[in-house]
This record gives C-alpha cells, structure tokens and sequence, in this order.
C-alpha cells in the first residue's frame, strides 16, 4: 500500500488511478457518456487494451478496459 502524500489527494493533484478490467467496455462507456475523457470513446489502446477513461472522485484518473484481442 502506498500512502499518499499530503496535498496529493486534492482536485488536480491526485496522481493515483483505477482500473477495471471488465469485458462490457462498450456498455459502460454508453453508462458514463459526456464523462468519457477521449471524444472517440472506447479504443484500442499501443498496450493492447481496448479501453476508456473518465474523471473519478478528486480527479483520480479510472480506467475500463478489457483485453484488445478478445473483443
């Protein structure tokens, strides 16, 4: 576990981040629209995942994805 330094969990500071792994990326993309932070939406990301992002709670970055090659 890593413990935050002070000041690291404001708005616009936050350097941590989330990702969930689920195979329904298009679904929950559909859920989250207008919060999507690529304008083309879910995409098949140079690491091999197809994948969205959006702005969680205190601007932790949290991405959704699923393996490129399975969907």
């Amino acid at each position: 576990m890593t413990q935050a330094v002070s000041g690291w969990v404001e708005a616009g500071r936050n350097p941590f981040g989330l990702y969930f792994r689920r195979p329904d990326v298009d679904a929950l993309a559909r859920l989250f629209a207008g919060q999507v932070l690529e304008k083309e939406g879910p995409s098949i990301k140079p690491w091999g995942m197809y994948e969205f992002a959006v702005n969680g709670p205190n601007c932790v970055l949290v991405r959704i994805g699923w393996p490129a090659h399975t969907v």
